[in-house]
């Protein structure tokens, strides 16, 4: 029997839905930015030392005139980045160092192959959504592989021994593959820079992951948490870095933010940097594999 103080996933999902699909209907119909497609004023170069290497944050193509450019959640949106500024420069920020110092490199890449092993599931279902067989029949052998030969997925045998990269899809990835916009830009409490598609497919995924199947609430809520955090670990100090290279903060990672969304959807393929917010955990994972990918390539051919 259901303990009634125990939190119905299911009902849990289904207000959450009827919430955010409101907001993607209302928003999503247009982006609400004004592109230019002009080379941006300061055309320098960021360099970031993190533990997954070196990363390089160079201009794109696209850039937006913040005159034109369209924010009508800002009155909302400013309130809750200033929270969020003192939240990571003055918790998130230095735990995470601390972390880093005192949890090994290879300790927090098998941390962040077992939360990626278990969320296979939900990519496989995300690809096959997208109508990417090919994508989803990887999902589901780099599941079967990694859970068995990697350890419950501590390992990516999948990749290293028989070349089968990780094929991350979001449901936010899934709604823009059916033309859905990413509606207004959205700044989350501790989670940082989003929007609505991708606050939907934050909030869906948190309540659907296998997290839940493994474990009961709270220890569920505990390891989501350390999932997320594992993953930002790599991207504090390019926060850090970008705020000291900008005026107006909110104005810098709001903008950095939407160029990567207008990027994507513009250039398929296109190389994603890390991005300094735990509500891009997914792409800042599958971008430090890349790294790491990269790195092992490099060495190989000197």
């Amino acid at each position: 029997m259901l303990d009634s103080n125990k939190l119905n996933p299911l009902d849990t999902f289904i207000k959450h839905c009827c919430l955010i699909s409101f907001l993607i209907v209302s928003g999503c119909s247009s982006n609400n930015a004004e592109q230019v497609a002009t080379t941006p004023s300061n055309n320098q170069e960021v360099v970031i030392n993190t533990s997954q290497g070196e990363q390089v944050l160079t201009p794109t193509v696209v850039t937006y005139d913040p005159v034109t450019f369209e924010d009508p959640l800002e009155s909302i949106n400013r309130p809750i980045f200033a929270f969020n500024d003192v939240v990571y420069r003055y918790f998130l920020i230095p735990v995470s160092k601390g972390y880093d110092a005192v949890v090994p490199d290879p300790v927090q890449t098998g941390i962040g192959n077992f939360f990626s092993n278990l969320r296979e599931p939900l990519n496989l279902l995300n690809n096959l959504a997208q109508g990417e067989g090919k994508k989803s029949g990887t999902n589901l052998g780099r599941f079967l592989i990694n859970s068995t030969v990697g350890l419950l997925g501590l390992f990516d045998p999948a990749d290293a021994w028989f070349d089968m990269p990780d094929e991350t899809a979001t449901i936010g990835d899934t709604l823009a593959s059916y033309d859905v916009g990413y509606g207004n830009y959205l700044v989350l409490p501790i989670l940082g820079q989003s929007d609505f598609r991708n606050a939907f497919s934050t909030i869906g995924e948190s309540l659907l992951s296998p997290v839940h199947i493994i474990s009961d609430s709270p220890e569920s809520t505990y390891l989501q948490g350390l999932d997320g955090f594992n993953d930002f670990v790599p991207t504090a100090p390019s926060y850090e870095e970008l705020r000291l290279e900008s005026d107006d903060p909110y104005t810098f990672f709001r903008n950095m933010y939407l160029q990567s969304v207008e990027r994507d959807a513009q250039f398929d393929g296109a190389v994603q940097q890390l991005s300094p917010s735990p509500a891009n955990s997914e792409k800042n994972r599958h971008q430090g594999k890349n790294v790491d990918h990269q790195q092992e390539t490099n060495s190989s051919e000197k």
